[in-house]
């Protein structure tokens, strides 16, 4: 894995960025509320079936977790108190924003770039959570889960997002922490950056050969 990148903004018109793992460390958040609302039933669960829904719809990840838990404990019950537990840390506390994120954003902005959000979250939340971090006005464009048909790794909300700015896909950059995240905006045709968040990209992902750091501050601009 490269230590260091060298991205050249001038081959990029726009650049776009997942939110969650990405932008924001609330992926740890959202497992240990998860984690948290099971113990209620004395229940751990499965990681190895959590990380399947990093980067998907809510609906899409809530059917995964579904199949995958044990069919004695009461899912619908669980996701009632992960839910108002992690909109509780939302409502109510700091969101933590990712390592080097504020410097890359002010960089990128200062050099007259144009910069979205492609996120799989509901637009509500996605916005909710841009605004208390601060970082709502560096986008043009906020493109959420509830906005698009078919979620990530489809490359649907990249190619609308590319429309919004103006921009072809092709001069586009994406930032990406999840495994469908960079499926969907290297199916877009954008090159993409992963970021390494919770996990590590598989084998399948490895061999699309697009760049993989782990944080911002291992990328330089020219």
């Amino acid at each position: 894995m490269d230590d260091k990148v060298t991205v050249k903004i001038k081959l990029h018109e726009a650049f776009i960025f997942d939110m969650d793992g990405l932008l924001l460390d609330t992926e740890r958040i959202c497992w240990e509320c998860f984690r948290k609302a099971c113990s209620e039933f004395s229940y751990e669960p499965d990681f190895g079936i959590y990380k399947k829904c990093i980067g998907r719809k809510p609906e899409e990840g809530n059917l995964i977790l579904k199949q995958g838990f044990d069919p004695f404990i009461p899912f619908d019950a669980v996701h009632l108190i992960w839910n108002e537990l992690y909109r509780n840390f939302v409502e109510n506390e700091a969101i933590p924003l990712k390592q080097g994120v504020k410097a890359v954003l002010n960089l990128l902005q200062r050099n007259g770039n144009k910069l979205a959000v492609a996120t799989s979250t509901e637009r509500e939340l996605a916005l909710k959570k841009l605004n208390r971090s601060g970082l709502i006005d560096f986008f043009e464009f906020v493109a959420s889960g509830d906005q698009v048909k078919n979620s990530k790794p489809d490359p649907e909300i990249y190619l609308s997002v590319a429309k919004l700015l103006g921009v072809k896909p092709e001069k586009c950059m994406a930032f990406e922490d999840s495994d469908s995240g960079v499926k969907a905006a290297h199916s877009a045709g954008m090159r993409v950056i992963q970021i390494i968040d919770m996990i590590y990209p598989g084998d399948e992902i490895i061999k699309l050969n697009h760049t993989i750091i782990k944080s911002f501050d291992d990328i330089s601009f020219e």
